[in-house]
């Protein structure tokens, strides 16, 4: 079975392989550029689909065009199963037909919106220009993606947000849907932009802004975003992260990437002595010995920032061990952790004589 719904998502799923090295990945497919290596991962799906489901394949291309260019991708793919980026980026160069059928994808798929949102900021702005200036070279005007490029300029939503500023952290339903599709903005900016106005929000926000909220505090691909996200959550505290949002937080700590392993630990150390629970500050101390420098280093600040409930002899043994540490972030939060939670530790022993 194939439909648009599984075409976007494997869309996606390479989109999530895409972010983490985009430029050696356009060079890896054949290094004709962005632009064709876009299009045709965009394509992939439904050159795929079409030998084992052709009617459906066919079907879906054509509910979403079917103009002349969509009967020449056909004949691309029953002439060659596998297409390279070259074959694409000829196809674009010498059909007009085929050019507007794959803009007409590409826009409607969204490729160019969740490619951006998986990357940084600095990335994004490499991507958009990158597309901007392939574009010049095709005979063709692709007036359709520069539309697309110029919507994804940030400067007008960014006002758009820096108008709530005057309400103090005080939101109507219109502003919090704002904030709330502000928080999957394509745009780095954007998302870290919303972030910090859900931070001062004055009541307690719904469940499905702080279900977002902990989404790009743990998974965004910007660390000033995933940063604006967990101070937010530090902020909110009690009033959005219930005990469920503390243990999926906590989960983070004990999983496979240590990106989500070290996001996990800011958003805790966040949190502060909320945060706290004797799983959370074990789990964070177990972390002090991870593979990755900026798990331990983040484990280590987030330990020193949940205070008191972390002033334990087996936390401070880790510490101690992870001041000695060769990275020197490492050492240095370690170091800095160690002293204040010692302080912790004996201002106990004296409230206890």
């Amino acid at each position: 079975m194939f439909d648009r719904h599984l075409w976007q998502r494997q869309i996606i799923d390479y989109l999530d392989v895409f972010a983490r090295h985009p430029r050696q990945e356009v060079q890896l497919s054949g290094g004709a550029g962005v632009v064709p290596h876009l299009a045709l991962r965009t394509l992939h799906p439904f050159f795929h689909a079409f030998h084992t489901y052709p009617v459906d394949a066919t079907i879906t291309l054509a509910a979403i065009t079917h103009d002349a260019g969509a009967n020449l991708l056909v004949q691309r793919v029953l002439r060659n199963r596998y297409p390279t980026v070259m074959d694409i980026d000829r196809d674009l160069r010498a059909s007009q037909e085929v050019c507007v059928t794959v803009e007409h994808l590409v826009v409607e798929l969204q490729t160019i919106p969740l490619a951006i949102q998986r990357l940084n900021a600095r990335r994004g702005s490499w991507l958009r220009s990158t597309i901007e200036r392939e574009l010049d070279a095709y005979p063709w005007s692709f007036a359709r993606i520069r539309n697309l490029l110029r919507e994804l300029n940030e400067q007008n939503r960014i006002e758009s947000l820096r108008r709530l500023r005057s309400c103090n952290g005080r939101y109507g339903a219109d502003d919090l849907a704002l904030i709330e599709a502000s928080l999957s903005d394509a745009v780095a900016q954007v998302r870290a932009y919303a972030a910090r106005l859900l931070g001062v929000m004055v009541d307690a926000p719904p469940m499905s802004l702080v279900i977002r909220l902990l989404q790009v505090a743990l998974r965004d691909s910007d660390a000033e975003t995933r940063f604006a996200a967990a101070r937010a959550l530090g902020l909110l505290r009690e009033r959005a992260v219930t005990n469920d949002a503390l243990t999926y937080i906590e989960s983070h700590l004990c999983h496979e990437d240590p990106f989500y392993r070290s996001a996990a630990a800011l958003v805790l150390g966040q949190l502060g002595d909320y945060a706290g629970k004797p799983t959370v500050v074990q789990n964070l101390c177990r972390l002090l010995y991870d593979r990755d420098a900026y798990a331990r280093e983040a484990a280590a600040r987030a330990l020193g920032r949940i205070g008191a409930p972390a002033a334990l002899p087996n936390v401070l043994e880790a510490l101690a061990h992870a001041a000695q540490d060769g990275d020197v972030q490492v050492h240095e939060a370690a170091t800095d952790t160690l002293t204040l939670l010692r302080q912790h530790a004996e201002r106990a022993v004296q409230a206890a004589a």
